[in-house]
This record gives structure tokens, sequence and C-alpha cells, in this order.
């Protein structure tokens, strides 16, 4: 069966539909969407920075997220916001906290150079907010970095998860967020929950495997498949440990239909691919 999704120009193009009926829940833990009014600016100029290297799988808005999943099969998705000046956090957060439902679970913005990141940090909280996201690429930052001590300890005290990019990425040329950096902030703060996209370490995976692997942190999936050789991503996740490993599509920047086909078509037992697809962010969401 075929599915329709459209192109950045709008052209529908033909996608296959996931078959997901082995696995009891599926849980995308790294997608991005804009109010629906930002949405129509946003996609369009995050493609044009990435010089091409980006496509649009659906509109950016949350109901064009909630139409792509519906097509996949996909049953929750956690929108992973991302704050470019200390001016948009507590905003973004508001919106964040509205988009709440039985599909979406919103993290929130937080941004180094917030006045005063534990009142927000606790106010996210009491909006019913589980985590937010870091962007060291955006936010110009190195995660070990002294500034950004506070953030930490009030994520901990608060319980709140932290997802940060890893890595590079196709808009910028630094490398803020590397795996050794990780590995100080992880040694410096063990009791912080932190998922790290991209399995580690976007074009770092071997810095990854040599700082990260096996350590107590969560890696997401998002932007890997295709990226890295399938026999390097297997044998990646598996010296990780396969139940801290969560499926991540990264919406709108690829499609999660060919994502969790992708995946599928990887020598990954069942019970490993359900711990991917959804137990493993279940456990760690408490969902």
């Amino acid at each position: 069966m075929l599915h329709g999704v459209c192109t950045p120009s709008g052209r529908p193009v033909e996608q296959p539909a996931c078959d997901n009926t082995s696995v009891s829940l599926v849980i995308d833990i790294h997608t991005h969407a804009f109010a629906d009014d930002i949405a129509p600016r946003a996609v369009p100029a995050l493609l044009e920075s990435a010089g091409g290297d980006l496509a649009a799988h659906y509109d950016g808005t949350v109901s064009g997220l909630v139409e792509a999943m519906d097509r996949c099969g996909v049953d929750v998705s956690v929108i992973q916001p991302v704050a470019t000046k200390p001016s948009q956090v507590a905003s973004i957060n508001d919106w964040a906290a509205a988009q709440a439902s039985a599909r979406i679970v919103p993290f929130g913005a937080m941004h180094p150079d917030v006045e005063d990141p534990v009142r927000e940090i606790h106010r996210m909280r009491s909006l019913g907010i589980r985590g937010f996201k870091l962007h060291p690429e955006h936010q110009t930052f190195t995660p070990h970095e002294p500034r950004l001590h506070a953030i930490y300890e009030a994520a901990s005290e608060a319980g709140m998860v932290v997802l940060f990019h890893a890595g590079a990425d196709v808009i910028h040329p630094t490398v803020h967020g590397t795996p050794a950096s990780f590995a100080a902030l992880i040694d410096a703060f063990p009791q912080l929950t932190v998922v790290l996209a991209h399995l580690g370490g976007f074009r770092e995976w071997e810095a990854v495997a040599e700082h990260l692997a096996g350590r107590d942190v969560w890696l997401d999936t998002a932007y890997t498949l295709g990226h890295l050789p399938d026999d390097e991503f297997v044998a990646l996740v598996r010296a990780h440990g396969v139940e801290r490993v969560l499926f991540g599509s990264d919406g709108p920047w690829t499609d999660a239909a060919a994502e969790i086909g992708h995946l599928r078509s990887l020598p990954l037992s069942e019970p490993e691919l359900d711990g991917i697809l959804g137990e493993n962010a279940k456990r760690l969401l408490g969902l």
C-alpha cells in the first residue's frame, strides 16, 4: 500500500506505508513542529539554510505531523523545539505545553543565556513538560562548559530529560557538541537524564564509540540511517546497549515510514526492534 507525502515543492510523492503490526507501541522521540503561523516561514528558511541537504516530508505544523504519524502508524511523537534566542524560550514553552495530547508529547526549549533558567525549568515542569532540547550549534555552546551548570542542576532536580543535538549539523560548519564534551558532561552530572540525538553525534560516530558507548546515556536514531553504514549502525547500537536506543525520525527532515522500514531491514531481533521503536521511550517518558 502506498501513501502520498509532499516534497518541499508541494508535489506528492508515493511512500510505502509502515507495517508495525509486531510492535506494541511506536514512539518517535525526535520530531519538529512549529506554530501554524510560523511553519510556512520556518520550514523554507531551514531548507534554504541547509543548501539542498534537507527535504521536508510534512509542512512543519503539528497537524501535519499527526497526518504523517497516521500514514506510518506512529502512535506518539515527541516534539523538540529549539530557541535560537533567550527571549523565545518562555513563549515557545507556552506553545509547546498547549500541544500536549494522547499523540503528542511536547518537550520545551531552553537557551544557555536565559536570565533565570532555574525558574523557567520549574515552570516547564508545572506545565507538564517532561524535558527540553538544547542545540550546541544553533546556540553556540560547548555542552560541558560551566555556564550551563545551573541548567543541568535544575533539570536533575526537576527530573527533566535533556535532549541535545549531538555532532555535526547540515546548517552549521562548527561541531561544539562532540562526544568527548558530552562524556565530560555525563561525568560531571551523573544524575542528569541525557538523550543524545543522531546516535550520539552526527558524523562523529567513531568518537561516539570511543567516548560514549556503554555509558549511562540515551541515544536516538534521528538522521543516522543512510548516513552511517548499516553494519556500523548495528554494531554501535549493540555496543552501546539496545535498551538505551530510541527511534527518532527528525521529521520533517526524514520520512518516518522510510526510517522505520530501514530499521526493520537491519539484522535486529524483534525484541531489539520493539525496544528501539517504542518500549525504551515508553520507559524513559513514563508512558
